[in-house]
């Protein structure tokens, strides 16, 4: 009975802890339903904010808010006879301010989980576990190491993970042809909830 108590206190600190780091869910833009979308100077955009939320990233989501970034799945569609170029020709904006786009590595380490942030869970190492007056079990031994290499692992996997997406989806300084229609995923800092737009500037 006592080795049975000892084993579920060991699998309920390890569920309790393993927790912390989050594996990342793809967006694929493609997939998305756009509920938004603008038509200016023969250019369709179409966007959606609140991807990393909706799709269950709620780690990386708190951390869109406590940096102050945006990250915006949209489709654009070339109805022009030119190339368009994000960052050359043409630019968003945000109601009626011109918003640049951060680049790919920016908005990589402003969503990324924190990979030596799980290492205070070596603090755990000392720990151990008495129960009616028994000899000390020394279950940090276990833990900490367990804890913080499962989460250290998590948390880089999803780390790379959200960062082949963005770069498979990064459209800044891209030629889109004409009559050609692509799909992005977008960092913004400081913007709002007005209306994204994109027009030529060029």
């Amino acid at each position: 009975m006592r080795k049975f108590l000892h084993c579920s206190l060991l699998l309920a600190f390890i569920f309790l802890f393993t927790g912390c780091a989050q594996s990342y869910y793809a967006i694929n833009p493609p997939k998305i339903v756009y509920t938004s979308s603008n038509n200016l100077e023969d250019i369709t955009l179409n966007y959606h904010y609140d991807v990393l939320r909706e799709k269950g990233n709620n780690k990386i989501s708190k951390k869109e808010k406590k940096n102050n970034v945006k990250l915006v799945a949209i489709k654009i569609t070339n109805n022009t006879d030119k190339v368009i170029n994000i960052g050359n020709n043409a630019a968003f904006y945000n109601g009626s301010t011109m918003i640049f786009p951060m680049d790919l590595i920016s908005t990589k380490n402003a969503l990324k989980q924190s990979v030596p942030g799980y290492l205070f869970y070596l603090l755990m190492t000392p720990l151990t576990l008495s129960i009616n007056n028994s000899k000390p079990y020394p279950i940090g031994l276990i833990l900490g190491p367990l804890l913080t290499g499962g989460n250290m692992l998590a948390a880089g996997s999803a780390n790379e993970s959200l960062n082949k997406e963005l770069v498979k989806y990064d459209i800044l300084y891209r030629d889109i042809q004409p009559g050609e229609t692509v799909f992005g995923l977008v960092g913004f800092r400081n913007m709002d909830y007005a209306p994204l737009t994109i027009k030529l500037i060029k």
